[in-house]
């Protein structure tokens, strides 16, 4: 996930781990829930890599009362590109501009990105770099979900960095998922800053994702794929506040095509 503003304050946010789970004490309905999240951002890993959807993004710079100063709204194709290093999942971001308009002059506007992968904090080779602990169960729309509170350990590598400048600072992250406790699905995940950073400039930094079912045909089963993405991002003095809908999503392949010269090749042969 990335978040760049002008006059070079960038916020990148990386997904980062290693392989093994921290030894901390808990339920073993926490563990059970904890695995089968792993098991299915894993598979929501593997369809999100499947498709295209669309991608409308408005990106607001507000003042010091909440009130906006600006506002800028820009639709995409979006897509996913994934990668595996290891054990590793890699995710690129591609997107291709349908509508794009620019702030005013002197107006620093704020660019998020990656934040549609927010839940692969509960990836198994991510979770290494959490501890967790369940809270109580909330009922959202007639079905109960699990409430699971996730902080960044100290010392380990941490899922987020703060690039400023050409340096890149640790990030802590802290927040809420609302799980499904039966199949494991993130239905929605928030996130704030673990530990101040003012010390940096950076005063609060805040996201929420929620998730939704999406069907494809001729398949029956439904996938949980990225909905919405809000981000606000706090400084001593600026304030932006930018807002993601994913819809749209379809199916795509990629396929070559590889053409052979035959009579080249029964002359190499001959």
């Amino acid at each position: 996930m990335k978040i760049t503003a002008t006059k070079s304050t960038i916020i990148g946010l990386t997904l980062l781990a290693v392989a093994t789970r921290p030894a901390t004490a808990q339920s073993p309905q926490l563990d059970e829930i904890l695995n089968r999240a792993g098991a299915s951002v894993a598979k929501f890993l593997d369809k999100l890599a499947d498709v295209k959807c669309s991608e409308d993004v408005l990106q607001e710079k507000l003042n010091l009362k909440g009130k906006t100063e600006e506002r800028i709204q820009s639709s995409f194709d979006y897509l996913v590109l994934a990668q595996n290093q290891g054990n590793e999942p890699v995710l690129y971001e591609a997107r291709e501009a349908l509508k794009q308009s620019h702030a005013k002059k002197n107006i620093s506007m704020l660019v998020t990105n990656g934040f549609a992968t927010q839940a692969l904090i509960f990836h198994p080779y991510y979770q290494a770099s959490f501890t967790f602990e369940r809270l109580p169960d909330v009922q959202v729309n007639n079905k109960v979900y699990a409430q699971v509170h996730f902080q960044h350990v100290k010392g380990r590598p941490t899922p987020a960095v703060l690039l400023l400048r050409g340096r890149e600072y640790p990030l802590s992250l802290a927040g809420t998922a609302r799980i499904d406790p039966a199949t494991g699905i993130v239905e929605h995940i928030e996130t704030d800053l673990g530990s101040t950073m003012e010390d940096l400039g950076l005063k609060g930094l805040h996201s929420e994702v929620d998730y939704a079912a999406v069907g494809f045909q001729p398949d029956t089963k439904t996938y949980w794929l990225p909905a919405q993405a809000v981000v606000e991002v706090n400084t001593a003095k600026q304030h932006w506040k930018n807002v993601h809908h994913f819809s749209n999503y379809h199916l795509f392949s990629v396929s070559t095509t590889e053409t052979v010269d035959l009579e080249k090749l029964k002359a190499k042969d001959q």
